[in-house]
């Protein structure tokens, strides 16, 4: 079975790397006096003074941008880090990473960006508050990000538990799922409405009623009421009103309704159950990937919020908000 990671921040990410392969970090210096050996490995692609990126980073640099695009490899610029838009003329809007072209335009980009935090380095800048500031809270990303995936990384669902949420919760859920074949009658005054029920129950031909005296669309099928071209239908907001919802629903099979009213127009319904039909859960295979990744949702979700907890109750003594500054 294949494993994933969950990493939710906002929303929830499905990670298939490993540990912090989505976040390349930058192998040089905060200081140029002091030289950083950097474990690398494949050929290099580019190096300057100690900064070194080798054709396999890069090559998973590549990767990770594409999976991060739903496995799309043309990249919108904005995609592509802050101060692309200035390297990449205005008219284009996307790169092509899985074309030659597209990868040397890429590892040009990755230079020159190389090229301006060392010649901002150079001149001090890199020391100024605003740049701590920024350069902490992308580490507070980064570190964020990185104990979420060192945390998450053997959360993995069993087939017994895919089979066990199937026949526990999906299965007997869909189940008592009862969709309703329903007519209806619609007409524009009770005497109308009256006469119209004293006709069914005489008659008892509901659809050739409906026919002759529905006022609305549905009379052209005999009073017969779809919902997204489905015969079978269950409550629906903004379809009807709740007393026709609690009418249809509480009827038997074959039942006709008494008289109601639409609360908010001068209608008069009368309805009748034709069939009901139980919900029918798709097999086990059709619906294995969902019910797997619904699982792996709720342990991640359960994951994270325990880690939270811990580490805000490590952190209590340390930690100050005042929430009540915000306005």
């Amino acid at each position: 079975m294949k494993k994933a990671y969950f990493i939710i921040v906002g929303i929830v990410f499905v990670l298939t790397l490993s540990g912090c392969d989505l976040l390349p970090l930058p192998s040089k210096s905060s200081s140029p006096k002091v030289p950083v050996v950097t474990k690398s490995t494949g050929p290099t692609l580019a190096r300057m003074n100690d900064w070194v990126l080798t054709i396999d980073e890069f090559d998973n640099q590549v990767d990770v941008m594409i999976r991060l695009n739903d496995s799309d490899a043309n990249i919108p610029v904005s995609a592509l880090g802050i101060v692309a838009g200035t390297f990449i003329p205005a008219q284009i809007e996307k790169i092509d990473l899985s074309s030659i072209e597209g990868k040397k335009f890429y590892l040009d980009l990755l230079i020159n960006q190389e090229l301006l935090a060392q010649e901002a380095e150079a001149r001090g800048l890199d020391r100024s508050p605003e740049v701590v500031k920024g350069i902490r809270k992308s580490s507070v990303e980064i570190l964020g990000f990185t104990l979420l995936n060192d945390t998450l990384k053997d959360v993995k669902v069993t087939p017994i538990e895919v089979e066990d949420l199937y026949n526990n919760e999906y299965k007997k859920t869909l189940e008592s799922i009862e969709r309703r074949k329903i007519r209806e009658i619609v007409v524009n005054s009770d005497s109308k409405a009256k006469d119209v029920l004293i006709e069914i129950l005489t008659l008892g031909d509901f659809p050739g009623v409906a026919t002759r005296n529905s006022i609305v669309e549905t009379a052209l099928v005999g009073g017969l009421l779809k919902i997204n071209d489905q015969e079978y239908i269950v409550p629906q907001q903004g379809v009807k009103f709740n007393k026709f919802w609690d009418t249809a629903f509480t009827l038997d099979k074959g039942g006709v309704s008494n008289v109601f009213k639409n609360p908010d127009k001068r209608e008069y319904y009368i309805v009748k159950v034709e069939d009901i039909q139980k919900g029918v859960p798709k097999s086990l295979n059709e619906v294995y990937n969902d019910l797997e990744y619904i699982l792996l949702r709720q342990k991640t979700m359960n994951i994270i919020n325990d880690l939270m907890s811990k580490v805000k109750t490590k952190f209590e003594a340390d930690l100050v908000i005042n929430s009540n500054l915000i306005n």
